[in-house]
């Protein structure tokens, strides 16, 4: 044999390889796509009681006042806001006192974390979501639930802003 008959018989033989394998990955992701989806739903995360006072709550501020520059909005103005933000854990009696205590724990460890995914939620937002209170607190709620991934904790059940200005650029 010669060469090019030596290196088309390699190149077939590759060829057929690659081939066995994109259907061999095909049929993989076809048999996954048809299971029952409810494996990859998280099952720790429980529905929090939405009846919860201020007194079944523990408070902890993510630091001083915190300023942002929103996205821009229609006139491509540098808009910007300016709040304090506290989340606020569940230490209803149901909660187990040394559970909450050790997040308690993580949670004002991890409050630069906090901070830093307290902005990325809201450099993504224009001043118009903002200015409105229903528009903070569908935010509010978009960081609770940020915050919950990030914690990986079900006792993150309140985020709430004071002392917000939101102000227009030029």
């Amino acid at each position: 044999m010669d060469k090019s008959k030596l290196m088309m018989i390699i190149i077939i033989a590759l060829l057929v390889l690659l081939l066995g394998t994109v259907i061999g990955v095909g049929v993989y992701l076809i048999t996954i796509s048809n299971e029952d989806p409810t494996p990859f739903h998280d099952p720790g995360r429980v529905v929090v009681n939405q009846d919860l006072t201020p007194s079944d709550m523990i408070f902890v501020q993510l630091g001083e006042l915190m300023t942002a520059n929103l996205a821009p909005g229609p006139n491509n103005r540098s808009d910007i806001i300016r709040l304090e933000v506290t989340v606020g854990l569940n230490a209803h009696p149901s909660v187990d006192e040394d559970e909450l205590e050790d997040f308690y724990g993580v949670m004002t460890r991890g409050i630069p974390a906090a901070r830093a995914e307290v902005f990325n939620v809201l450099i993504t937002r224009t001043y118009e979501e903002l200015r409105t209170l229903e528009g903070r607190l569908a935010v509010e709620e978009i960081m609770k639930h940020q915050l919950q991934d990030l914690f990986s904790s079900n006792l993150i059940v309140d985020v709430s802003f004071s002392d917000v200005i939101v102000s227009r650029g030029r």
